[in-house]
Parts: structure tokens; sequence; C-alpha cells
């Protein structure tokens, strides 16, 4: 790859040692922009709780795959074009699909360790999937994660249990990776090695760092320099370019004033309570930003490419939302489907359960819009694949089709984006629904793991762990 190939260059030009500084992470992304590579891809898997109102996630009357509107009344989606509240509008960076399967064969709600396995939960409510999870394969096993401090990072708000109801990520055999739901532990997981604080000691050593970082810059220079007068026209532009990058990161890197290519966070002040039904509902929002602030800055950072977050719900009296004090029972389970929140079966609906339920998925796609932003900021935005789901489609039938799956960022431009994509209903009206007759169709996630994992450039025509070996293999249509 070219990219590999000109990065590989880069550091020996710097030489073996000094590609451990944080510092070369910077000059190695900007030299490989000059060369026009593309910046590291980054993969987080984001689960929201208690499925989606279909009715209103669902492409308008009228529209289609790339004209459509996500400010429309009740739309749980609206935070995706909200520039006044997230800097930008992210329309264009996002990819709405409809009509995705989980085929978990449980419960809806252990349904979360089908996410990013693709695998059966092996053993009722306690089971576990038999596979690792995307984010593990491709920073663990692939070993992508390898160029970074932390391979991989699991987060989560308000609930640490190793469940397969409550979890993302799984190693190798299913085994569930431990989340961390304190932000002032993420912070130490994340910052405390690679982020100068307020410490004297370690700051006069960052001094002593940027000053090295800086004689690198002016060695580097003298060597680009010392190139110019030995190479063709067209290469001493590409060279002049480097220096102009290099003359940019040493004004950034001066300003900065750690040996770091971001700035050292505050570590967080401690919440009063963090788990649930233990106090820490009120606090779950709070937590929540903190912890995608936080791992946005180290995504920025170069500190960790691959990481996954499980958000929890409001339920508490006197929520921001203005929700029952019980989301699970007054939201998910009274909602009542159309025939789009009843995989095509007839069905009558309420509306007004709708719009309650969309409020709650509003809001966890505010946190997925926070996120794009804080990663913009950063300018890793389009080399970043976010995938955001949830254990079920109809929260209130416990049902695994049709579950809300979301792609935003860029990918590096591996998968097409500002599009609606539309998958065929499990059971299209006028049909028996017989799950053994040509009418009756599925659009297996797996299909989906697989092809995000090609677009991280490994190759498997297969991901996760169904019965009919046709559900496993391949890629998505149309992506």
């Amino acid at each position: 790859m070219r990219v590999a190939r000109s990065r590989r260059a880069f550091l020996r030009t710097l030489g073996v040692g000094a590609a451990v500084l944080p510092f070369v992470r910077l000059v190695e992304d900007s030299y490989a922009q000059s060369d026009g590579d593309a910046l590291p891809q980054r993969f987080i898997g984001v689960y929201h709780p208690h499925g989606v109102a279909a009715e209103l996630f669902a492409r308008q009357a009228g529209e289609t795959e790339t004209s459509f509107a996500l400010d429309y009344e009740g739309s749980p989606l609206q935070p995706f074009d909200d520039a006044a509240t997230y800097g930008a509008s992210f329309k264009d960076k996002l990819v709405v699909i409809e009509g995705v399967d989980l085929l978990s064969d449980t419960n809806g709600h252990n349904s979360a360790g089908t996410i990013l396995t693709g695998s059966r939960i092996v053993g009722g409510t306690g089971g576990l999937p038999e596979n690792s999870s995307l984010d593990q394969f491709l920073a663990v096993e692939s070993g992508l994660g390898n160029a970074t401090l932390v391979p991989s990072i699991a987060l989560a708000v308000g609930n640490k249990a190793l469940s397969a109801r409550e979890t993302l990520s799984f190693g190798a055999g299913g085994v569930p990776i431990s989340k961390i739901i304190d932000p002032v532990l993420a912070f130490d997981f994340l910052f405390k090695s690679a982020v100068v604080g307020s410490n004297p000691a370690a700051q006069a050593e960052a001094e002593r760092q940027q000053k090295l970082g800086l004689s690198l810059i002016d060695f580097v220079n003298g060597d680009v320099n010392r190139l110019r007068a030995r190479v063709g026209p067209f290469q001493v532009q590409k060279l002049d370019q480097h220096l102009d990058a290099l003359r940019a990161l040493e004004k950034k890197y001066r300003a900065l004033g750690t040996p770091s290519s971001c700035a050292a966070p505050a570590r967080p002040s401690a919440f009063p309570a963090l788990e649930r039904y233990n106090g820490g509902e009120p606090y779950f929002d709070a937590i929540a930003e903190l912890q995608i602030d936080l791992l946005a800055l180290a995504m920025g950072c170069d500190i960790t490419r691959f990481a996954t977050l499980v958000l929890g719900d409001l339920s508490y009296a006197d929520n921001p939302l203005g929700l029952p004090e019980d989301n699970h029972a007054g939201v998910a389970h009274t909602y009542s489907a159309g025939p789009l929140g009843s995989s095509g079966r007839p069905a009558v609906g309420d509306p007004a359960t709708w719009k309650l339920l969309a409020t709650f998925n509003k809001y966890c796609y505010g946190k997925v819009a926070r996120l794009m932003q804080r990663l913009n900021e950063a300018g890793i935005l389009d080399s970043t694949l976010i995938y955001a789901s949830s254990d079920m489609g109809n929260p209130a039938a416990h049902s695994t089709r049709n579950v809300p799956t979301v792609l935003a960022g860029g990918a590096n431009g591996k998968i097409r984006m500002g599009r609606r994509i539309q998958y065929r209903t499990d059971c299209p009206l006028g049909t028996s629904c017989d799950t053994t007759s040509s009418d009756y169709q599925t659009v297996a996630n797996n299909k989906l793991l697989v092809s995000i994992a090609q677009a991280f450039g490994v190759d498997i025509e297969e991901y996760g762990n169904q019965p009919d070996p046709t559900d496993s293999r391949g890629t998505l249509p149309d992506l």
C-alpha cells in the first residue's frame, strides 16, 4: 500500500527510536497528508437501549436514497442536521439503513452482544456470543490497534455488567471485555501516561521532549533541503510541500507546549454516583458527554483508534426529556407499532407512543452527533467510522428485526455517505409471513460487519455465527 510505503520512508528518515515519541505521530500524519495519503482509520461502535420508533426513523414519503430531510416533525435523526447545536450539519456524513436484522435467536434485551459479533447468543438469558466483536477483531486479531498506546477501549454509562445485554466488545471466543463507566478511570487509562499534567517534574520533562521534537523538525528540514539538490522538478515540488507542512507543524508544536499532538485535558472530578439502580441515573447525561469528549480527544491524540460506547437511559423522576420515570416500562414497552415497526405485519399503532420513543431516540442520536462534533473538531471525522445501533427494532415486541442502523463519519471514503438505504421488510404486506416461504427475507447484520472489515482493509468474506451460512457470508448490498 502507498500509505504504508510513504510512512515507512518517513520513519526511516527519523530513525526507529524517534517513532515512539507522541510528537512523531503528528509529523507522520502531516507528511502522509502532504503526500496525498489518508489518515489512519478509526472505528467506534455505539449502543443505545430501547430500540426505535420505526415510523419516525424511516425515510419519509417521497424521499429517495440521496434526497431526504432529517428535520421533519418528530424526527429522531434531527441532531445530525443541527449545525446550531453541533457546529455543523452531518447529513452528508451519514448512512441511515432500514431493514437490518440481528438474528440473535434470543430475547431482544440480550442482543446487544450480537451487534458487533454477528453471533447467536448461546445459553439463553445468561449466554454469550461465540466469537469476538468487530472492534476486537480489527484492533487485536488483525493488529490494526498495535500502532497506538491503547489498542482499544470499551466505555459505558451506568452499567459495568458483562452480560450480552449490556456489552458490545468481546474477545476471542466471546469473552466480554471490561467496560469503564467512570470518566475518572477512563481519563487515567487513556491519558495518564500519554499527556503531560501539572506535575513540575513532568512539565520539565515535557519541555525537554519539546526541544527534542523541535530539533527533529530542524533535522528533517535540513535533510529535505539536502535532498532537493538530487531530485527532479516534480520531486522538488513534493519536498517543498513537505517543508511547508513541517513549518506549519513547528508553529503548532510551539503553541501546544507539550510533547503530544494535543493539549492535556484536566482530570475529571468524581461523580457522586455512577451505577444504575444505585443513584447514578441523574448523572448519566453528564457522564455520557464526558466519556464522549474523552474518547474523541484520545482518538484525536492517536492514543487509540478502536472503541465502543454503551449508552444508558434517563430513568429517573423529572428527567430532562420529560419522559416517564421508568423509560423501559413507560416508553419502550408502551410503544404501539404500525406496519413499519412490525416488520411488515398488519398493525394500526398509536402515534402518541411513537413520539414518546422517538424523543428518547433523538436524545441518543444527539450523543452520537456530539461525538461527531468532537471528532470533526479534531480533524479526524472523515477517517473515522461510527456504527450506532440498538439491541432491538420494536422494543415492545422484543424484536431483533429492523434494528436502527446508522453509520457516521467518513471511513476515508471507503463507504459512500449522505444516503438513506432501505431493504425490504421481512414480511411484505399481503403475504403469509411464513419464514419457510419464498416471500420471507432477512438482511443479516453479519453482512454489514463484513463490509466494515473490508473497508478497514481486512480481506474477509464472512463474519459471525449464524445457522444459515448465507446469513454470515458476503457484504451488505449497495453499501
